[in-house]
């Protein structure tokens, strides 16, 4: 499965982010090796985070947790992940993740097709999609987001991303993001979107459906006959 974090930090993710551990050491038997995925500027910009996200994935059931930390213009190999039970990507500046990943973009969809779990969380959200959102808060000259989730860009961008959904992602969706997907979505720009909010996952089942898990809701937004169908997906759990 496909697990869209749409950002923020909790003491325990175990109804969300521990749904992808739960799936990767369903899937070999064992506690699992999870590889993160994590870009920075810096190396010290990903460093500060390294044991938060290794103590917290093992306490949600990670046999190992093995940190890829990609800086500036490196990019991920192949190799990196090879041998994961499942495929973290973390969060961070979006357009930084996209320019990262997008060389194994074809070996990720594979891997993902052959049964690997996959959770990318903000960044590793967005670039998740078909068409990714990579940044901007304006369309058109016009404000339709908070200048905080810019990402660099002024004018929206969107790219080719990483082809696991068809759906074009947005996350932090709290923050008042829900209103830059159905503007791309009522202007043609992109047909469907799914904004997650903090401390939630959309979940992506093999069928396709959309599931929330967490703690806010997943807002899936889809062209409707020249309007833009909006609905809000809970946790019911």
């Amino acid at each position: 499965m496909i697990h869209l974090h749409g950002g923020g930090w909790a003491p325990d993710e175990s109804a969300w982010t521990g749904l992808f551990v739960t799936e990767a050491a369903e899937r070999t038997g064992r506690r699992p090796l999870i590889v993160v995925v994590l870009w920075g500027e810096t190396y010290e910009e990903g460093a500060a985070y390294h044991d938060d996200y290794r103590g917290d994935l093992i306490a949600l059931g990670a046999g190992e947790v093995r940190i890829v930390q990609l800086v500036g213009a490196e990019t991920l190999a192949v190799a990196d992940f090879a041998d994961a039970d499942g495929l973290f990507i973390g969060g961070g500046l979006t357009p930084g993740y996209h320019a990262a990943v997008m060389g194994v973009a074809e070996q990720i969809r594979a891997a993902v097709a052959a049964g690997l779990p996959y959770l990318g969380m903000s960044a590793g959200a967005m670039i998740a999609s078909d068409m990714a959102l990579i940044g901007g808060w304006r369309l058109g000259g016009v404000q339709i987001a908070p200048d905080l989730a810019s990402e660099g860009f002024d004018e929206v961008v969107l790219a080719p991303g990483l082809g696991l959904i068809r759906p074009t992602v947005d996350a932090h969706a709290g923050l008042g993001l829900v209103g830059r997907t159905a503007a791309l979505v009522a202007e043609g720009r992109i047909a469907e979107a799914i904004a997650v909010d903090e401390n939630t996952c959309a979940v992506i089942g093999t069928d396709g459906g959309v599931r929330a898990a967490g703690q806010g809701a997943v807002w899936r937004l889809m062209a409707d006959a020249g309007k833009v169908t909006v609905l809000r997906l809970l946790d019911r759990n």
